[in-house]
């Protein structure tokens, strides 16, 4: 009796220790969205203060700044991906 007990208990365990580590690593998923989105909202702020650089007379600075911000953030995303698959996170 005292053997099935301990095996229920361990298996018990093992089930939470999954379920702790998928929140883990819902976290830590969540954690990099944040990076990857605050890095573009940083760059966004530097180009919204109202400091005189002469960037906003030229035509198209707009749409250049805005696929550099796309693309830093995909860029980000992905790396932050595959790294976190080389590692076995995800």
């Amino acid at each position: 009796v005292q053997s099935n007990v301990r095996n229920t208990e361990e298996v018990v365990e093992i089930e939470l220790d999954l379920v702790r580590n998928r929140i883990m690593r819902f976290e830590l998923i969540l954690e990099m969205t944040g990076l990857v989105v605050g890095s573009g909202a940083l760059i966004t702020g530097l180009f919204g203060m109202n400091l005189v650089s002469h960037l906003e007379e030229h035509t198209r600075m707009f749409y250049y700044a805005s696929a550099f911000i796309v693309i830093l953030m995909v860029g980000m995303g992905f790396n932050l991906r595959n790294k976190m698959f080389v590692d076995n996170i995800l």
